[in-house]
């Protein structure tokens, strides 16, 4: 896929910016991106320019001329489509609560994450092309009082404070402040010094959202990343294969095509759920195939492919296409993973699981 678009990513070395960068370039966008390490922000250039056109330019955004370097480079690529201001500091870690927090490196909080985005902000706005997207990311700590977060949280609650007021003057932008939830990120490690964050999710489940934010017409607006597809309800698409050997399967779709992994269960056999973009791919050894076709249809099928589509209602989705010549292959089913299922044939041959998240889903 190629586009047009240009995008400036700030904090694009690792982490959310890095995973968002590989997704764009892999679109086609020219990306302009900036870090305060250079060796790192050089690793990202070289990685990405395999797929499109790169900008990297080192720096720090609280420091005006480089700001005026990423304003050159931005008129230099004819303007932006889109903005992601996404370098910020935390501050001490551990956190100190605010009576004993050091006004000096609480000014250095505030100029990082609210003065030095919004400085972004006006040395390219007259690179941005009407329509442009400004997206801000922010933190549930801006809406919520955790003790030990006064520093970082009331810089973000500024920053979206910022971010609003930026919509109401600017109505030809769409500008979003994002809250991406949390993640296996360096930052979040330094937020939690010594304690095991392997349970967090990594930056890639917060991708598709901003993706959609990139991408379609969303009113300006606070969103959580990994939300955003229920104010823009569409299908998802997962293919599922059953493989013979799943270790290898697994590792070429995870290391020489490059998808994340999101979720992973092996508690009854293997599955690992890839984000392949706009759709995901599951691949399941026997042992697991074989456990959701029992509970599904209550048999073994012979299925080497079988499509996965969320509907919102799966008893009418099913009556919906029996109408179409699809066949009704078992009852509506609670699945333990939190899921309603059921299974249907199409006219033609396929395997299709229709499934509806509810309320009490909580994966497998």
């Amino acid at each position: 896929m190629s586009t047009n678009n240009t995008i400036l990513i700030t904090g694009a070395s690792r982490g959310l910016g890095l995973v968002l960068a590989r997704t764009l370039a892999h679109q086609g966008w020219t990306l302009i991106i900036t870090a305060r390490g250079a060796e790192a922000l050089e690793a990202a250039r070289r990685e990405l320019a395999q797929q499109t056109a790169v900008v990297a330019i080192a720096g720090d955004v609280t420091d005006p001329a480089h700001r005026a370097d990423l304003t050159r480079a931005a008129e230099a690529v004819g303007g932006l489509d889109a903005v992601v201001n996404n370098a910020g500091i935390l501050g001490p870690s551990p956190q100190p609560l605010l009576l004993d927090y050091p006004l000096d490196v609480l000014e250095e909080v505030y100029r990082a994450n609210v003065i030095a985005p919004l400085g972004v902000l006006q040395a390219v706005r007259h690179t941005l092309r009407d329509g442009a997207r400004i997206i801000n990311i922010t933190s549930d700590a801006a809406v919520q009082p955790y003790e030990g977060w006064g520093g970082y949280g009331s810089s973000k609650a500024a920053f979206e404070q910022l971010s609003a007021i930026m919509a109401a003057e600017n109505p030809a932008w769409k500008v979003y402040w994002v809250d991406p939830g949390d993640m296996r990120t360096q930052m979040h490690q330094e937020a939690f010094p010594g304690e095991d964050i392997s349970d967090r999710p990594l930056p890639e489940v917060s991708v598709p959202g901003l993706m959609i934010l990139l991408t379609e017409n969303l009113s300006s607006g606070r969103y959580q990343a990994r939300m955003v597809g229920e104010f823009t309800y569409k299908p998802w698409l997962n293919l599922v294969l059953r493989v013979d050997n799943f270790e290898d399967t697994l590792s070429f779709f995870r290391d020489y095509l490059g998808m994340g992994v999101e979720e992973e269960w092996r508690e009854v056999g293997n599955g690992v759920l890839l984000n392949a973009g706009k759709a995901t791919i599951e691949i399941a050894d026997a042992t697991q195939a074989a456990d959701v076709d029992r509970i599904e249809v209550g048999y073994t099928t012979s299925n080497r492919i079988r499509l996965a589509l969320s509907v919102p209602d799966v008893a009418a989705a099913g009556r919906t296409y029996a109408k179409h010549g699809a066949s009704i292959e078992g009852e509506v089913v609670d699945t333990p993973w939190g899921h309603r299922n059921q299974r249907i044939t199409t006219a033609e041959g396929v395997a299709v699981t229709l499934f509806q998240e509810t309320e009490s889903g909580n994966g497998r």
